[in-house]
């Protein structure tokens, strides 16, 4: 069930605000018809604003400016009408937490469903197909599924469901944010597996490399709510040029019994705290006086925005 509707999606100049705190700033990227890009940064690095602001959702008092089109079809500063008709049917979202996405009070085939009638599917029909849904995404017993409530499914199920409902209608993208953070290793391989089988095009959002390189072709790598690295998985995984990309993949890798084990000093700035120029040079090794002024992402293919990139 993958979808026929690809799409293509471009950012230019995505800027995220919390009154006068820009907690997203300039963000640029494209994802090309059924191409897989991963979000990569520690927590705090605005990865999940950058989906919601895509897709219309960001929390009251949280404004974005910039551009983003979906096939040519503008996504910020448009009205919520416009966007509903958008959202569920050509770009979806897998939430981290499914168990605060889902609806407690309606039974999982109704909430599977609805995502469709939304859309102009007759209930007979939605009803029909979120069996088949249920069933596509591996969940024993679909029948069964459809008539219970959410807090009756283990999480794993009940991330299952999410991948169905956002499914539903076959939409060219789809967003995950962090969708394999609470399960087991067991169950987090089943629906790694199980997303990059179905899905069409996709921005996967983790902090977990492993993850992000199992199933993605190309990563951006966030910090201070700003892209610092972008390319294929093999060349920034490989040869990363950005000092905080370099600093990610040391401390992720496994080290001999008895290695202190890499780190990168301090921790991730709260919003509107991060230094002016280089957002990383406070906790940089390399940082010098030519890190106060803030370095453009240059670099075709392979880009980075580093003063002092890795060799």
């Amino acid at each position: 069930m993958v979808s026929d509707q690809l799409s293509t999606l471009s950012v230019e100049g995505l800027t995220v605000r919390a009154d006068a705190v820009e907690l997203v700033r300039d963000v640029s990227f494209e994802i090309a018809p059924g191409e897989r890009v991963g979000l990569i940064g520690e927590s705090g690095s605005g990865k999940s604003l950058t989906a919601l602001s895509l897709m219309g959702l960001l929390p009251e008092g949280v404004t974005a400016s910039g551009q983003a089109t979906l096939d040519g079809r503008d996504l910020v500063g448009v009205p919520e009408r416009r966007l509903k008709r958008l959202r569920g049917r050509e770009l979806s979202m897998v939430f981290q937490e499914p168990m605060t996405a889902l609806n407690p009070l309606m039974r999982i085939g109704a909430q599977v469903a609805e995502v469709m009638t939304l859309h102009g599917r007759s209930r007979q029909e939605a009803r029909e197909r979120a069996l088949g849904l249920l069933g596509r995404v591996r969940l024993p017993e679909p029948a069964d599924i459809a008539r219970a409530y959410p807090h009756q499914l283990s999480g794993g199920q009940r991330q299952r469901v999410m991948l169905a409902i956002a499914l539903a209608n076959e939409p060219g993208l789809l967003i995950c944010d962090e969708p394999t953070t609470a399960l087991d290793v067991t169950v987090q391989k089943q629906m790694l597996d199980l997303i990059a089988e179905i899905a069409p095009a996709l921005l996967f959002i983790t902090h977990d490399l492993a993850v992000v390189a199992s199933v993605c072709e190309r990563v951006l790598v966030m910090y201070g709510g700003r892209v610092v690295e972008s390319g294929s998985i093999r060349e920034v995984f490989t040869r990363p040029r950005h000092r905080y990309t370099e600093g990610l993949l040391a401390a992720s890798k496994l080290t001999p019994r008895g290695t202190r084990l890499p780190t990168i000093k301090g921790s991730v700035p709260g919003a509107g705290h991060f230094p002016d120029g280089c957002v990383f040079r406070n906790r940089c090794p390399h940082a010098t006086s030519k890190c106060e002024k803030a370095p453009a992402l240059t670099g075709d293919g392979h880009a980075h925005a580093c003063w002092h990139p890795a060799d």
